[in-house]
């Protein structure tokens, strides 16, 4: 109750390698939420992605804080796969109570935050999940404001190219989410992906595209 919360993922072939996970706590205080894009496509990315939601739950069902669980997962990622095989990661705990977000970045796609008729970007506070044996992420901290947004996306969004080869690019999404910032959870990811179709011309996508928009209700 308070909040609007959209999740959806969009393979570019038949299997993706783009993850979302949300876990709601049992007395409904916290809300943990992951997005994570695994390197390369198809059915060996998609073997990686099960691998990692599987390495994830556990810990966000304790409710590990968003920091620890990226510094578990890339410790645990990097003991099981190649070198060249690396995931990035966008965590979110939300206190429903307070809309105060406690969040974690592992070098993912910054989140965008919209209030108020201006987007900030939420940075990478640490590197890709497995890259190194022992990998240490900062948390950060915002609240969101009634009326407030946070929208987490993989790059299969930004990265899709239209006939001229041209990016969708960050500044695209960010001009999308205000002219649909008075709409709901729903709404902002049809507006989103109409844009985001138009610019394509056609074009087929080819990466993965996951969006997950956060939304305290307005007073």
């Amino acid at each position: 109750p308070g909040y609007g919360l959209f999740a959806r993922n969009q393979p570019s072939r038949t299997i993706s390698g783009d993850l979302y996970r949300i876990e709601d706590r049992s007395d409904h205080a916290q809300c943990h939420i992951l997005v994570a894009d695994v390197s390369g496509k198809g059915m060996a990315a998609s073997l990686l992605t099960a691998s990692l939601e599987a390495l994830a739950a556990g810990p966000m069902e304790m409710g590990r804080p968003p920091h620890e669980l990226l510094a578990k997962l890339s410790r645990r990622l990097h003991a099981r796969t190649p070198l060249e095989k690396f995931a990035t990661a966008f965590v979110i705990t939300l206190d429903v109570e307070t809309g105060v977000v406690r969040y974690a970045n592992a070098g993912h796609n910054p989140g965008l935050l919209v209030r108020g008729g201006e987007v900030e970007e939420l940075w990478a506070t640490g590197v890709p999940l497995g890259l190194l044996p022992e990998s240490n992420y900062e948390l950060a901290e915002l609240e969101l404001h009634p009326g407030d947004t946070l929208i987490v996306y993989t790059d299969g969004v930004t990265d899709a190219v239209n006939r001229t080869e041209e990016d969708y690019g960050i500044e695209r999404l960010k001009r999308a989410c205000l002219q649909s910032e008075h709409e709901d959870v729903a709404g902002l990811a049809h507006i989103v992906e109409e844009d985001l179709d138009a610019f394509a011309e056609g074009v087929p996508y080819e990466d993965d595209r996951t969006l997950v928009i956060l939304r305290r209700d307005p007073l």
